[in-house]
């Protein structure tokens, strides 16, 4: 369906006489038609593949578009009926099977799913050379959709014809001519959903009844646009030379704008110099600071000073040592007056030591006397009670004693401090020292005595307390001499913070220095050797010039061409349905002939273009159009679809029309009136009809509208249910539906009961049918009939009579009307108790003892309904 359409298109490419290159794009597409097709807009991958197929064949593809003969003229058909179908294996079909088609009508019955839809196939196969549903279903490859899955084979059918001589010839496969005699269930199920979408997809749903969805989803797969996203539209050799010029324009840039930036380098400098010192230049700034073979540098310089040590300071004084002996003799004074105190009340003394001793007893022997053990409930005087009173009475006693403690304390603290100078004293002139006799280790001999022994003559002539001032006020005047090496030290480090930080400026000045320098080698160098580096690439981007000419000449005939592939498809259905409006208002009407008057259309206007709607006007008031969706029921727009299709097969003068499943896709309420059309009007006279359904009463309905002997002449075929095997069963031979050929059938076998049944059953359908149609075509078809109860069926023979009295009337002007009556007449008989009748009641009812039917009377009734039957028809 997707090739065959594009072809028509490649034939407009023809026909309006387009550019070369357009004819180009349009053959190349044709030539990878199937690589193409599958491929969709996602990822962009049908134009990624445009591209390529279009650079690498741009030069090598014609220009002309060539077409098959049967392709490019119109045709006429070459048969006027199908003869038989060979098929399989071929879908459902695991073995060949071979279908007689000799008839004008061929009707198919099977449930669901017994193999009808891949008979259908095989025809469309066969007339078209694909099948839709194939597409639909998205196989690319008709062969895997085509084949038996259970041989995993496939043989394709084989069609063969009669013409307008009456020849036997064989069908090939030409879309063109045999497109429109197929009218599928689903493409009316999908034109119903119509109501439900967006007046912009309206127009496509119209080309859906027609089988194109699979070619507009190939054209809407068409990027609309190339552009440079996808094919090289600068030159990718020529963008590499521009940025390379562009960077040689930075380069030249840069040489013009170097010089005001080594002035400002050199202003910058001539200030770091002047902030140095005055009139020192930048040169001597660096001389002055850095480090070289002649000058070690001030920053050089100042580091080793700094790293030279400065000496620990002993922070002793004479001051703190003459206020230390003075201590020491003060306390040392002041302790013997206290110990002389204590020396004279010695008695007192030990008394408080007793007393104290007591007391300290009390806690081991409580309730007893310490001395004595008398216990204290005994004794004149408690011993521990007369120690507490009298040592509250030798209180100042324990407070002297606690001062010479105090005091001695003191000493010590002050004779520690003189020693700890004595060591350092020793420490710092440790070389003949005569204080070294001094340090006393031992703490026995650390006493006041030790003091004393400070103040002895040696001889030298000096005390030895005379040599630790005179080395006192030694380390005194050393710790001054620190004390200004230290300040200098910190002058010397804040200068070399200072120098440090000059020496940081200078690093960065020079660094910009020969940052600026290497651009300029860097710039100069580029611009000398551009052309030289890039000769190739240079002469390369010459020869690239044709290539992006060419692209762009891709680009521009691409858009041409979807260009014109859109306004194509665009335009299909409004080419499709062309001149079919007033066919189609027949055609609805037909199928809608039992609706009042005022509900058949008058004029049907279908969306040709986007955003149109489907308009219609009742025959009531023609002027006045309506939104078809709105006013219409899904029934009535299936009707439309159906009439649509068939417009279109009869405008094209098919040879055909064949009906996938039409029970599926019309409602009961239009399936009589549909019946009537095909088979009752003369719309479809000289086409052959090939009608495929799933339901048993509509083909038996359909065979009983028609002439038995039409019927007769029609091929018929039930599709049976598959049991176990996998191959599709069909009954070649089955029963008629038709009552007429049915009873005819069972009294030639003898089976006269059946006979009877059957001749009952096609008097009813003749009296509600063709009967009654024809009393309501020639005279007044309002009948009084007598009913047992509102809700009993009509009784024939009442029906038959009511009938029968219309046709009897004067007034009544058909032509066969005498021919009608007799034949009414001789199965009610005249008195109303004919034999026939009876023979007909006894042959439905049953009845015990009942005699034995008379054949001869039998095949009068059989023979008078065919008769009654042909003269109807």
């Amino acid at each position: 369906m997707i090739h065959a359409e594009y072809l028509r298109f490649l034939q407009t490419l023809n026909r309006d006489n387009v550019s070369g290159n357009v004819r180009k794009v349009a053959n190349l597409v044709l030539r990878n038609f199937e690589l193409l097709t599958p491929l969709s807009t996602a990822q962009g991958q049908r134009i990624k593949k445009m591209v390529q197929l279009c650079q690498e064949n741009w030069t090598a593809i014609s220009a002309e578009i060539h077409l098959a003969p049967e392709q490019k003229t119109a045709q006429t058909c070459q048969i006027t009926q199908l003869k038989s179908l060979e098929v399989g294996p071929f879908r459902g079909f695991s073995r060949q099977e071979e279908f007689d088609l000799a008839s004008r009508l061929v009707l198919i019955y099977g449930p669901n799913g017994t193999g009808k839809s891949s008979f259908c196939e095989a025809l469309e196969y066969g007339l078209l050379g694909s099948v839709s549903e194939a597409e639909s279903k998205r196989f690319n490859n008709q062969y895997d959709y085509l084949k038996n899955a259970h041989t995993n084979t496939l043989q394709a059918p084989i069609l063969v014809g009669t013409d307008n001589q009456g020849q036997d010839i064989p069908v090939s496969a030409n879309e063109a001519l045999y497109r429109f005699c197929f009218v599928e269930k689903n493409r009316i199920d999908n034109f119903s959903c119509i109501a439900a979408q967006a007046p912009a997809k309206q127009t496509e749903l119209i080309a859906t009844l027609f089988g194109l969805d699979a070619f507009n989803e190939f054209v809407r797969n068409f990027t609309h646009d190339m552009g440079g996203k996808y094919i090289d539209l600068e030159g990718i050799k020529a963008k590499k030379v521009e940025e390379k010029r562009h960077a040689l324009a930075g380069f030249k840039q840069q040489l013009e704008t170097i010089p005001e930036e080594l002035k400002l380098l050199g202003d910058e400098e001539k200030e770091l110099a002047k902030q140095y010192r005055e009139e020192c230049s930048f040169s001597q700034l660096i001389s002055e600071l850095s480090e070289s073979a002649e000058n070690p540098g001030l920053i050089n310089r100042l580091e080793s000073e700094l790293q030279k040590p400065i000496g620990m300071k002993s922070n002793l004084t004479i001051a703190d040592l003459d206020t230390m002996k003075q201590s020491i003799e003060t306390n040392i004074g002041e302790l013997k007056a206290k110990q002389q105190k204590l020396t004279d009340a010695s008695q007192q003394v030990s008394f408080k030591q007793l007393y104290e001793a007591v007391n300290a007893l009390q806690t081991s022997s409580p309730n007893q006397c310490p001395a004595c053990q008398t216990l204290l409930t005994q004794v004149s005087v408690n011993p521990y009670k007369h120690a507490s009173s009298e040592l509250q009475k030798l209180q100042h006693l324990s407070e002297l004693q606690e001062a010479v403690e105090k005091i001695i304390k003191e000493i010590n603290k002050s004779l520690t401090e003189l020693l700890q100078i004595i060591k350092n004293c020793c420490t710092h002139f440790p070389k003949g020292n005569q204080l070294s006799a001094f340090q006393v280790i031992s703490t026995e001999t650390f006493n006041v005595e030790w003091w004393k022994s400070l103040h002895q003559q040696l001889e030298d002539g000096f005390t030895p307390l005379q040599h630790v001032e005179i080395q006192v006020k030694r380390l005194e005047n050393a710790d001054m001499l620190i004390e200004k090496a230290a300040q200098q030290r910190i002058k010397k480090q804040e200068q070399l913070k200072r120098l440090r930080e000059f020496a940081a400026e200078i690093v960065k000045l020079q660094t910009r220095r020969e940052t600026v320098n290497k651009a300029i080698e860097k710039a100069n160098e580029a611009i000398e050797k551009f052309d030289t580096d890039n000769a190739q690439l240079i002469t390369d981007v010459e020869a690239e010039k044709s290539i992006v000419a060419q692209n762009h000449l891709i680009v521009g005939t691409y858009g041409t061409f979807v260009q014109k592939l859109n306004a194509y498809k665009n335009a299909l259905p409004a080419q499709l349905v062309a001149d079919l409006s007033n066919l189609v208002v027949i055609l609805f009407n037909a199928f809608n002939r039992y609706d009042a008057p005022n509900e058949q259309l008058a004029t049907v206007r279908l969306p040709l273009s986007q955003n149109q709607r489907m308009q219609i006007s009742f025959q009531g008031n023609p002027e006045i159009f309506f939104d078809a969706l709105h006013v219409l029921s899904e029934g009535h727009i299936r009707c439309i679809g159906l009439a649509i299709l068939a417009a279109k097969n009869i405008k094209e003068n098919c040879p055909l029309l064949i009906f996938d499943d039409p029970v599926n896709a019309i409602d009961d309420d239009h399936r009589e009136a549909i019946r009537r059309t095909l088979f009752e009007d003369d719309f479809f006279e000289n086409k052959q009809l090939v009608l495929a359904c799933h339901g048993e009463e509509f083909f038996k309905d359909i065979q009983n509208l028609l002439s038995a002997e039409r019927v007769e002449k029609s091929k018929t075929f039930v599709f049976l249910p598959k049991k176990d095997e996998s191959h599709i069963r069909v009954d070649f031979n089955c029963t008629p539906r038709n009552y007429i050929i049915a009873s005819r059938s069972h009294f030639d076998k003898n089976e006269i009961r059946d006979s009877l049944d059957k001749s009952r059953k096609a008097l009813e359908s003749l009296s509600k049918g063709k009967l009654w149609v024809y009393v309501r075509k020639y005279g007044n078809g309002n009948l009084s009939i007598k009913m047992c109860s509102a809700t009993a069926p009509i009784g024939l023979r009442n029906l038959t009579e009511q009938l029968r009295s219309k046709i009897a009337k004067t007034d009544f002007s058909a032509l066969n009307k005498s021919m009608v009556l007799k034949h009414v007449d001789d199965l009610l008989g005249i008195d109303g108790d004919s034999r026939e009748w009876r023979y007909l009641n006894k042959g439905t009812h049953e009845e015990s003892g009942r005699e034995e039917f008379d054949r001869h009377v039998v095949g009068e009734i059989v023979t008078l309904l065919e008769l009654l039957d042909a003269v109807l028809s």
